[in-house]
């Protein structure tokens, strides 16, 4: 179902994870640990005082080139593409299996990743399975009828019209609710329909272009397809006026407007709720919350002011749209050489296995994921990493305890919040119940359909019960973790916890200085700009004392100036759009070092492959962010994603510690290791900020 999500959860994406806690390892074994630092992969043509994390990556980014079929390549693209080898093991495993007990695991998935693969069928039957869709939406004659076709769509799966869903109610965590906004457009963000610049307007002309092929295959000839391409940007351009930037979409406060749905159906009477209701199958909607209003406000506006015909066109593009990369070699191509190409950067398609493999993990993750973590991860290590994220917690108390900024009342709150978070660590303890989902061997598109549908009448079987708090939001193989704040949980799957970012044979101060510091970043998503307007039960409402309060956003504001200070291929980094992420850099960050200082007091470890215990910290760090990325996937990135650009990841941070600073000076150290040069920071060397511009928080 397509969510509104006025709030989601705080999606890591890309960040490396560590997992072990404490190891009982005597500095007199540090010896024997060999490989923790890989030097062949420093650039000591580079300063590290001016740019650590090329000091630390330059080699691994000059002999590590991004493959042809990728936009980026680096430490998490190394990982997942070593889980997508193990899922093609587990997945050719069930295919073979024609005879599986239907309804079983290893049926279900098997057969989904058989229509996948199956490129003859594909390649023969072309757009023919959606002939009926096809009918459906030229059969279009009222309101009535295009909103009966439209709320179709929005089930089985292409993105029409605006978002909705079900999902907590963000003051009452205990309840869900359905929510509206906005949704329904092709381009990734509202930018990239009204900005001036060069770029946006070089990504409107491809559109055109991949618009018109699309029509192409529909059968229209060049001009007709070439207007309806133009039509579909015009519309889309009106939707995209009345929406909300990704940055202003950061305002939870603003996108939580609750109404009775009887006053919003008066405010919106041109779109036939009773319809759509009907079509999604709910009986009764008693209190909706809008997240754009705007936006709704637009789309009514437009079902008067849009004429039948042009809606007809908005549909048909968008259910081939859509489901291009699900039917045969051409329109996959088409969608390739837009979202691919255009987009990312890529030059070539990645083969159709790798496609299948993670097409299959999206669609059916835990269902996949039975056999992932049967296979590939123990009940042991899930023990391993809880110790570890309690240690984390432990020394995020410490933090907090110990700032002079907070007064003592918000502290005990916030204590208290860490204290209740929920740990969803690996896998779920109770797996998603598939037994509803129907797949069969007939068309990928079609069990596509199917799923979607299953997943669209899942999330509606929420409504009127209780929030079901063991719920994942993600699959065990994926290779990635988030905070949530409704739920006031952190979750890792396993994927993640496996070299290169965790690895029981080095020691501690390497896996704090990535895993832990990742624990740390998701924990620090709770006291965010988004995180902290969430008590301890998931409910937006105010906890902090005003006074509180504003400091907290004055040191905000001081990590906003930083980043918009940062520029990468002519465009600046967006302060405003990453403080979220930022801030759980630096406080992961930061909370990580202290318990590695308190492994330290109870396991100390001396100097590995030329560093100290310190040093190799900050240099874990620097290594999981290593990634070779294209330019037009960087403009993507900067321009929607909330993420900052690796870099800025790697260097960022550490240029506020005194920690880091303090690591690398010549002095510090030089007890512990006599042949270390060091290096001092000073004014005017990159990594370098002034105290009265560093940022302080946790």
């Amino acid at each position: 179902m397509k969510k509104a999500h006025f709030y989601g959860p705080a999606i890591c994406i890309t960040l490396s994870l560590n997992l072990f806690a404490q190891t009982s390892k005597p500095v007199s074994d540090a010896k024997k640990y060999k490989g923790e630092v890989a030097r062949a992969n420093f650039d000591t043509a580079v300063k590290p005082q001016d740019n650590f994390y090329e000091y630390v990556n330059g080699n691994w980014l000059k002999n590590n080139p991004i493959p042809a079929t990728e936009a980026a390549w680096g430490s998490f693209n190394v990982l997942n593409d070593s889980i997508v080898h193990r899922l093609r093991t587990i997945l050719n495993t069930a295919a073979a299996k024609k005879d599986a007990p239907h309804g079983s695991v290893e049926q279900k998935i098997g057969d989904l990743f058989a229509t996948m693969m199956d490129s003859v069928s594909l390649n023969k039957n072309g757009i023919a399975p959606l002939n009926d869709e096809f009918a459906k939406i030229n059969a279009i004659s009222d309101n009535k009828s295009l909103w009966a076709e439209a709320a179709h769509i929005m089930k089985i799966g292409p993105d029409v019209m605006f978002g909705s869903g079900v999902e907590q109610d963000a003051k009452i965590s205990t309840k869900e609710v359905f929510t509206l906004g906005q949704g329904g457009m092709t381009l990734p963000a509202k930018d990239y329909y009204i900005q001036d610049k060069p770029f946006f307007k070089n990504i409107r002309a491809k559109f055109l272009e991949y618009a018109t092929q699309i029509f192409e295959q529909m059968g229209e000839s060049a001009d007709a397809a070439a207007k309806d391409a133009q039509k579909i940007m015009d519309m889309e351009t009106q939707m995209a006026n009345a929406s909300m930037s990704r940055t202003e979409q950061r305002n939870i406060q603003a996108q939580y407007n609750k109404m009775p749905m009887a006053d919003f159906e008066k405010s919106t009477p041109n779109i036939d709720w009773t319809t759509i209701f009907q079509t999604f199958g709910i009986k009764a909607v008693d209190t909706v919350i809008v997240a754009q209003p705007l936006f709704m406000k637009q789309i009514n506006d437009m079902t008067k002011s849009v004429s039948m015909d042009d809606w007809k066109t908005y549909l048909r593009f968008h259910l081939l749209s859509g489901e291009a990369g699900k039917l045969s070699d051409t329109l996959s191509k088409i969608s390739f050489n837009f979202w691919g190409r255009t987009f990312q950067g890529a030059t070539e398609m990645q083969p159709r296995w790798k496609r299948s493999v993670e097409g299959t993990s999206r669609s059916v993750g835990q269902l996949l994921g039975q056999l992932y973590v049967a296979q590939y991860f123990s009940p042991e290590a899930k023990a391993r990493v809880h110790e570890m994220v309690v240690n984390i917690i432990a020394a995020y108390k410490e933090r907090i305890t110990n700032v002079s900024w907070m007064s003592p009342e918000t502290k005990k709150y916030a204590i208290a919040k860490l204290d209740k978070v929920m740990l969803k660590l690996c896998y779920p303890d109770k797996w998603k119940d598939y037994t509803a989902l129907d797949i069969k061997r007939d068309a990928y598109v079609l069990n596509s359909f199917r799923i979607n549908e299953f997943e669209f009448n899942y999330d509606i079987s929420k409504l009127g019960k209780p929030v079901d708090r063991t719920e994942w939001g993600m699959s065990p193989q994926t290779v990635n973790a988030y905070y949530n704040p409704s739920m006031n949980e952190i979750v890792f799957p396993a994927a993640i916890m496996q070299p290169p970012f965790f690895d029981a044979s080095r020691d501690d101060a390497m896996n704090y200085g990535a895993m832990g510091a990742v624990i740390g970043h998701e924990l620090t998503h709770g006291f965010d700009d988004q995180g902290s307007q969430f008590d301890a039960e998931g409910n937006m409402q105010k906890w902090w004392t005003d006074q509180d309060s504003t400091r907290f956003h004055n040191k905000l504001q001081v990590i906003i100036d930083q980043f918009n200070g940062y520029t990468l291929d002519s465009m600046n980094v967006k302060g405003e759009l990453t403080i979220g992420e930022n801030t759980a850099d630096f406080g992961g960050l930061t909370i990580a070092y202290t318990a590695l200082q308190t492994d330290l007091k109870m396991h100390p470890e001396g100097v590995v492959d030329g560093f100290t215990p310190n040093q190799r910290f900050f240099i874990a760090w620097a290594q999981a962010w290593r990634q070779n990325t294209r330019p037009s996937y960087e403009k993507q990135m900067i321009t929607t994603n909330p993420h900052s650009p690796n870099i800025f990841r790697a260097n960022g941070p550490l240029s506020n510690m005194p920690e880091f600073y303090k690591a690398f000076s010549v002095g510090t150290e030089k007890k512990q290791n006599p042949e270390f040069k060091g290096f001092e920071i000073k004014p005017g060397d990159g990594m370098y900020r002034a105290d009265n511009v560093r940022a302080s928080i946790w």
